[in-house]
C-alpha cells in the first residue's frame, strides 16, 4: 500500500487477479498528487507478481473516483508548477492503460474528472445502476488530459466526446451505456458477481494471446508499433500455451493454459 496524508492506493491479490482500489473516502475516493505519483508503482507491483487480468476499483461503494482533489491546485497545479501535476496524472493513466495484462473497471457511484480519465485507461468498463460519469474541466478553468480526450473519443466517438466535453454534462449508467462508455450495467448488489464472473473468464484463456491482442489494438490507436506486434504474434506460435490450445482442441477437453 502505497499512502498520502489523505488519500491511499491499496492493491491485493487473489489468486491470478489483482486489485488496485483507489482509496480516499472522505474525498469520494479523489486522486491527488501523491497517489498519482504511486500509481505507477502499484500496477507494476501487480504485473511483477503474475497477475493475469487486474481489477481498479474505488474505496467502498459511494463512488469510484470523484476526479482529482480540488483541495491541493492551489499548491500542486498552479500556473507555474502545473506539468508536474499533468505529468503524474499522465503518467498514471499510461501506466494502466499498457499494462500488458487485461485490466476491468469496477464503477460504483461517481466517475468523474480524473477517475474517469483511469477508467478509460482500463480495457473493459463495468457499472452498477446508479453510477455517473462526467468530465467537467471546463467548470473549472483546466483542460482533461490529452491522453483520457484520446481514450474517450475511442470509446465513444467524436460525437458523443465532444458533447461530453464540451457542455461537462452528467450522464447515468444507462446513457454511458447506450454511448458505449461503459460495457455492462449491473444492480449495485450484483456488480461483484459480474466483475467476479468476467476476471474469471479471463483467467482462463491464454495469457500472451491476450497481450498480443492488447497490442494489436494499441497499433490501432498509433500506441505501439508493427515490429511489437509481430514479436507479440511471434511469442505465441512459441509458446507452450499454444501447444496446450491444440492438443486440448484435439482432445476435446478445457485448456489448461500456463502463461509460457
Amino acid at each position: 500500500m502505497s499512502e498520502s496524508e489523505t488519500g491511499a492506493i491499496e492493491t491485493s491479490i487473489n489468486g491470478d487477479i489483482g486489485t488496485l482500489t483507489i482509496k480516499n473516502h472522505e474525498n469520494r475516493n479523489a486522486m491527488n498528487l501523491s497517489m498519482y505519483t504511486q500509481f505507477p508503482e502499484a500496477i507494476n507491483g501487480l504485473l511483477d507478481a503474475n497477475v493475469r487480468v487486474i481489477i481498479v476499483r474505488g474505496y467502498g461503494e459511494e463512488a469510484f473516483g470523484a476526479g482529482s482533489d480540488i483541495s491541493e491546485f492551489d499548491e500542486f497545479r498552479t500556473s507555474e508548477n502545473a506539468g508536474t501535476y499533468d505529468a503524474a496524472e499522465a503518467h498514471a493513466h499510461a501506466a494502466l492503460e499498457n499494462a500488458s495484462v487485461p485490466t476491468v473497471a469496477m464503477i460504483y457511484g461517481a466517475c468523474r474528472g480524473g477517475g474517469l480519465a483511469l477508467a478509460l485507461a482500463c480495457d473493459l468498463r463495468f457499472a452498477s445502476e446508479e453510477a455517473s460519469f462526467a468530465a467537467p474541466p471546463a467548470k473549472l478553468g483546466i483542460a482533461f488530459p490529452h491522453q483520457a480526450v484520446k481514450a474517450l473519443t475511442h470509446a465513444v466517438g467524436d460525437a458523443h466526446a465532444r458533447y461530453l466535453l464540451l457542455t461537462a454534462s452528467t450522464i447515468d449508467s444507462t446513457e454511458a451505456h447506450r454511448i458505449g462508455l461503459i460495457h455492462e450495467i449491473s444492480e449495485k448488489s450484483e456488480l461483484e458477481g459480474a466483475i467476479n464472473s468476467v476476471t474469471s473468464k479471463i483467467c482462463k484463456l491464454a495469457p500472451q494471446s491476450l497481450t498480443a491482442a492488447k497490442i494489436s489494438l494499441s497499433n490501432l490507436k498509433g500506441q505501439a508499433t508493427a515490429e511489437q506486434v509481430q514479436k507479440a504474434l511471434d511469442s505465441c506460435y512459441r509458446s507452450n500455451d499454444y501447444q496446450e490450445g491444440i492438443v486440448s482442441f484435439l482432445e476435446k477437453r478445457v485448456p489448461d493454459f500456463g502463461g509460457m
